[in-house]
């Protein structure tokens, strides 16, 4: 059956849908970074990419349950994007990755500038490709374990959207240069591969992709009706076989729908369940954004998801305000003595003093000064609590 208007509108609508979600998520995602990073002399500042990844949560799972704690950076926020692409895994698969993932977006952006440069899509040879995209399952289990024994975030060095929140900041190339180098590789290799990272190396791929087995729906394809165009093929992301599938049970699938819209017959690609239940590619997004985004939106007003958490400068006010004592868990290694000396009031000729730091080194990073003066991080926020509560 050859396309009629209706149903060629249909499926651009919903593919332009897709996009202004994947770019509205990337720009979101984009825009807390920058104001993590430039907002730490506020009263509030948003929180770090790190309680902002669902991947945290995984690896957090172990110490959370067996220890009743949160590993060091990570937050319930973490936990509740766990449970939210759990959730869309299980009712749409892999869903996350293709309508959600600002990494994702990232990558099949600069895909398509590769497009223009090349002419088309590229591929790497079968021989090559197969055996890859078992690295990501291997990245999985490896960061889950060493994660778990150290109990801490053992990935944050090497993770691409972590190296993206810091692009700006002076991290990058000393805590971060592994990670900014994948997430390097990764775009440039997006250019020539789409999806390169989420084929071969992602490890949130990975686990939602033993997910996506447990899914509901998932494409289907009916012979009868399909033309043997092609298209579909072309237009996946990651280089399935939808052409000759009589169901795509791949837990490479990314849900994207992209197959489906792709396709010039109506009625010969859907997206159904077992039963024959059908929804369209936009009901597809607008379920997996409403899972998702709904459970985000439900915690953060129950209080178990923080967008934002207090600086040094309003605790130290609130503190005065109450007669309290200052909490000094605010106080973090990227500070200096500066920023202690701004954010509570305390001179800086005591602190001088006190753990013998030069005045040149003032505006040095607490975890850059701790090794060359000899002083811990809980050195300092017991001097600056017992500073405060005098």
């Amino acid at each position: 059956m050859l396309p009629t208007s209706q149903h060629a509108c249909k499926h651009s609508r919903a593919r332009t849908i897709r996009w202004i979600a994947l770019l509205a998520v990337l720009a979101l995602s984009t825009a807390l970074g920058i104001l993590h990073q430039t907002g730490k002399g506020s009263a509030f500042w948003v929180v770090s990419v790190d309680a902002l990844c669902p991947f945290g949560g995984i690896e957090a799972a172990w110490s959370f349950f067996s220890d009743g704690f949160f590993l060091q950076k990570l937050a319930m926020s973490s936990m509740v994007l766990l449970v939210a692409t759990i959730g869309v895994a299980l009712v749409m698969g892999r869903s996350f990755c293709g309508q959600v993932c600002p990494l994702g977006a990232l990558q099949e952006l600069f895909a398509r500038v590769g497009r223009r440069l090349f002419g088309r899509r590229l591929e790497l040879p079968k021989m090559l490709d197969r055996p890859a995209r078992y690295l990501k399952y291997v990245a999985l289990a490896v960061i889950a374990v060493l994660t778990w024994r150290a109990g801490e975030l053992v990935i944050r060095a090497t993770d691409p959207w972590v190296a993206y929140h810091h692009l700006t900041s002076p991290e990058l190339l000393t805590e971060m240069g592994i990670g900014a180098a994948v997430l390097g590789v990764s775009v440039v290799g997006s250019l020539m591969y789409d999806r390169f990272f989420c084929k071969y190396a992602c490890p949130m791929g990975a686990f939602l992709g033993l997910m996506s087995r447990f899914s509901l729906f998932a494409v289907r394809r009916d012979a009868d009706v399909c033309i043997d165009c092609g298209r579909c093929d072309k237009a996946c992301p990651v280089n399935l076989e939808v052409a000759t599938a009589d169901v795509v049970h791949s837990s490479e699938c990314i849900g994207c729908s992209e197959c489906v819209t792709a396709c010039p017959a109506e009625g010969a690609l859907t997206i159904a369940d077992r039963s024959g239940r059908k929804m369209s590619p936009l009901m597809l997004t607008t379920i997996t954004l409403g899972i998702f985004f709904g459970l985000v939106a439900v915690s953060t007003a129950a209080g178990q998801f923080e967008w934002t958490k207090p600086t040094l400068v309003s605790e130290s006010h609130e503190a005065k305000q109450s007669g309290e004592a200052l909490d000094t868990t605010s106080i973090k290694g990227w500070m200096s003595m500066n920023d202690i000396v701004s954010g509570t009031g305390i001179s800086a000729d005591s602190l001088q003093t006190e753990f013998g730091v030069d005045p040149g080194d003032m505006d040095v990073p607490l975890k850059e000064l701790k090794e060359s003066y000899g002083f811990s991080m809980e050195d300092v926020r017991t001097f600056v609590a017992e500073e405060s509560a005098r």
